[in-house]
């Protein structure tokens, strides 16, 4: 079975939201340097994410990622 590169960041992405979940929002930075991953690249993914209704997003000073629910479900 072959992953791509966006599938494989996506996973990861998601998977990083849910461990850093009681932190709130995360930036996109904090997500792109704990799985080494470019954030312009990262970027995109995460855009895909938010269609797709896996992740929340916040603009602004205090703005970052989320999960759209609860890690646990």
């Amino acid at each position: 079975m072959h992953i791509t590169y966006k599938g494989d960041y996506a996973l990861k992405a998601v998977l990083d939201l849910a461990l850093h979940h009681e932190q709130g929002l995360v930036t996109i930075s904090e997500i792109a340097q704990r799985i080494d991953a470019p954030i312009k690249f990262l970027e995109q993914v995460l855009v895909e994410l938010k269609k797709g209704g896996f992740v929340e997003s916040r603009r602004g000073k205090v703005g970052g990622y989320s999960l759209s629910r609860d890690p646990s479900k």
